[in-house]
């Protein structure tokens, strides 16, 4: 066979997954000579040899589990007549275009190096190679390079950098290997800021908090079964009733406290190593202390992913709380400096290192609703990803600004869509300055810096404002359009589609607050077919806090006069003087905002019911009665049938169909004077809102589908499941959020999508 010469071309995640060393064995197994390199727009290859065909081929189709090739290419070049083949230094090109690959948890290879006393990396806490470890957390710039990472602080020893340049191991050009003679240093400190012995074991299982340095930032963790601990660090954290993830020891320790399909175990198990949300086991003796998860049926719960936290499971520990070091409503941690002034009086202890984070990542948090695991947070091991579009071509370079609300920004271009990190919500200064850092250091490793820009229509969001600042062209773009378009955009699908968008807030076109919609359209335009009815909402957004009053303004509104006079007995929890202010507000209208929010109705009947009548965190209302509603799902008492539901109304006014409650209301209140039990009614509740989602649906003419869930009220498990389950009947196929969560977090790639076709 005739001697070639090819240049090859691959783009994807192919930096940092051990790519280059996968390309060196295989040219030396088929005797091709030439070289490597990384590149600004991803890996380039000089090949000369008798069978690059075969060469091309197997790069393809054999590459490293962790790479992900997105475009590959070859052309005939001249011979230059290499001797040998090697890894040359990296290029830069000014047109970057390479994808960063997310955070990776420790593989098993580097936890049997940590469990071998001989072996240099034994208990070293930053062990790691190319098939796991740190990476978007530590990149400042591509290409993926030691040099242009945190760890560039830290010169390999003789015995790393031979590893680094030793094709036949698999730390070979692994960026942030070291060890413990030449890597970064763990330190527990007390709460003065002096040095302790130890990583902190002895102090957990005294009931101590310790503010742990992680991957992404700074966790709280303390001993899960310890209740007196759990409870002092909600206390000091101001989390309300908010629930605290938890990490296990092991699969087995974690079987033992919930419920695990094969398809959660997968995801416990995945690279990304996220938190999932499992359902509880009744009845266990030694269980974990309800003060985690208050009045849920759930837990979220992950497994060890770095080196670190198995060697915080040495102590006497099956299982640790490991929550976001963050105090109420403000950014992640994650510098030692900033941990230690204001995490004073929450820690106990810290235990920090000196590895720089450069790009700040909670943990991300899924959950499996009907077969499919759906996203409630997306950001450490997903995160920077891309959304690949074939059907969508972004015109410019685009910035989605997203929402208020668990804000997530998103940059396209061309066909690749990158939507940033969890970055929480933008009240407070803080908050706004993570999201301005997070959008100039995402540009960099994306290499997409927007010419124009898309925000919600929402007037009073911070977003807006910094949207109104900018000197670049920029589209408001209304904000259950965006959660529809979102779909259709991970879907690929550019037609017009009908969709059911379900939400607790956004600006309606109409000026009031929308949250039940039933939209038909695309990227390019959308129409309201039906809705909620308006209902007065006392107080606005802010009014969500108190879900007994929304109850109260509600039911006030929908009864008779004679059904009214029957609840009296309902509104024990309500001091008179807040009754009286709302009577006089819903007499004049003053701060009454009308709104079709569903998650304003979950609200209204999970205060009703006295699951939630105080919100501590957001969504609590509608979480809390989808757990008292799940426990009546699991006691077997019945099954999920048409005649088990509530009745309700559909009417037209002006060619839009409105869902109406009030007899709805009336039912409930019925049973609830009756003596059902709450678990019973607010399961009937979920049962009728489903069925009542596909009814409309149908007479809209949706037939076949496909037909779009949208909203973060389909982040509720039993609710999603229950409307899947009449679609499924129905023959109606449907279209649900896959790499994005259905909430705000990916509300900005919908944002982007629409001002593509306005700008």
């Amino acid at each position: 066979m005739k001697k070639q010469a090819k240049a090859i071309y691959f783009n994807g995640i192919v930096q940092g997954v051990g790519f280059r060393p996968f390309v060196f064995k295989l040219a030396e197994e088929l005797d091709v000579k030439g070289w490597v390199n990384n590149s600004s727009r991803g890996v380039t290859i000089h090949a000369e040899g008798n069978n690059l065909d075969l060469f091309y081929q197997r790069l393809r189709t054999e590459a490293p589990p962790l790479a992900q090739i997105l475009t590959a290419g070859s052309v005939d070049i001249e011979i230059i007549n290499y001797e040998k083949f090697e890894i040359t230094d990296s290029e830069t090109v000014e047109d970057t275009d390479v994808l960063i690959s997310p955070d990776v948890a420790t593989c098993q290879a580097c936890l049997k190096d940590m469990a071998d006393p001989k072996n240099r990396f034994y208990q070293f806490p930053f062990t790691n190679c190319t098939n796991c470890g740190p990476r978007y957390t530590i990149i400042r710039d591509v290409p993926y390079d030691r040099t242009l990472t945190t760890m560039s602080d830290f010169p390999m020893c003789q015995s790393c950098e031979a590893d680094y340049k030793n094709p036949s191991n698999r730390r070979f050009h692994a960026q942030p290997v070291a060890c413990t003679n030449c890597g970064p240093k763990l330190q527990l400190l007390d709460a003065l800021g002096r040095p302790l012995a130890g990583l902190g074991a002895d102090q957990l299982a005294q009931g101590g908090i310790i503010a742990v340095k992680g991957l992404g930032g700074f966790h709280l963790v303390c001993d899960a079964r310890n209740p007196e601990a759990v409870r002092r660090l909600r206390e000091r954290k101001e989390r309300g009733a908010k629930p605290f993830a938890v990490m296990a020891r092991s699969m087995a320790k974690a079987h033992s406290e919930v419920v695990i399909s094969g398809k959660e175990e997968e995801l416990l198990h995945s690279p990304a190593a996220p938190i999932v949300v499992l359902e509880r086991r009744s009845g266990i003796s030694d269980s974990l202390p309800e003060e985690i998860a208050p009045g849920l049926h759930t837990l979220g719960m992950m497994l060890p992913y770095t080196p670190l936290h198995y060697l915080l499971f040495e102590g006497p520990f099956d299982f640790l709380v490991m929550t976001s070091a963050n105090l109420s409503g403000r950014p992640l941690i994650y510098t030692n400096d900033e941990a230690l002034a204001s995490l004073q009086g929450v820690a106990d202890f810290y235990l920090i290192h000196d590895r720089d984070i450069f790009h700040p990542c909670d943990d991300s948090v899924l959950q499996v609703i009907g077969d499919e695991a759906v996203f409630l947070r997306r950001a450490r091991g997903y995160v920077p990803l891309p959304i690949l579009m074939s059907a969508f071509q972004v015109k410019t370079s685009l910035l989605g600004a997203g929402g208020d609300l668990k804000n997530a920004f998103c940059l396209a271009r061309g066909q690749r869509a990158f939507v940033s990190q969890y970055l929480g919500d933008m009240e407070g200064y803080e908050n706004f300055q993570r999201f301005r850092q997070e959008l100039e250091s995402f540009q960099r490793v994306v290499n997409i810096t927007p010419s124009s820009m898309a925000y919600d229509k929402h007037p009073n969001y911070h977003l807006t404002g910094f949207a109104l600042e900018q000197s670049m062209p920029k589209q408001a773009v209304q904000h259950h359009h965006a959660h529809l378009v979102s779909v259709l955009g991970e879907w690929d699908r550019p037609e017009a589609t009908l969709g059911v968008i379900c939400d607790g807030t956004g600006f309606g076109e109409d000026d009031c607050i929308w949250g039940f919609e039933f939209l038909y359209g695309n990227s390019s335009g959308y129409e309201r077919k039906a809705h909620l009815e308006y209902l007065g909402l006392p107080g606005g957004d802010a009014g969500a806090k108190h879900p007994l009053r929304i109850a109260y303004a509600y039911l006030k509104t929908l009864l008779t006069d004679e059904v009214w006079q029957k609840t009296m007995s309902l509104w024990s929890a309500l001091p008179i003087h807040e009754r009286q202010i709302l009577d006089r507000q819903l007499e004049t209208g003053v701060q009454v905002f009308q709104t079709s929010s569903a998650g304003r109705l979950f609200d209204a009947v999970s205060g009703l019911l006295g699951v939630c009548t105080k919100v501590t965190y957001e969504g609590q209302a509608a979480i809390e009665l989808e757990s008292t509603a799940a426990r009546f799902l699991n006691s077997g008492l019945q099954p999920i049938e048409e005649s088990f539901s509530y009745p309700y109304e559909i009417r037209a006014e002006n060619g839009v169909l409105i869902l109406g409650v009030g007899v709805l209301f009336q039912a409930l209140v019925h049973d609830l004077l009756q003596g059902v039990s709450r678990e019973e009614i607010a399961f009937r509740f979920h049962i009728t809102v489903a069925r009542a989602i596909v009814d409309l649906a149908v007479r809209l003419g949706v037939e076949s589908g496909p037909l779009v869930l949208s909203g973060g009220v389909f982040q509720n498990k039993l609710l999603t499941e229950a409307v899947l389950f009449n679609c499924k009947e129905k023959g109606i196929r449907v279209l649900r959020s896959r790499t994005l969560p259905p909430g705000d977090g990916g509300l900005a790639f919908g944002q982007l999508l629409i001002a593509n076709e306005v700008l």
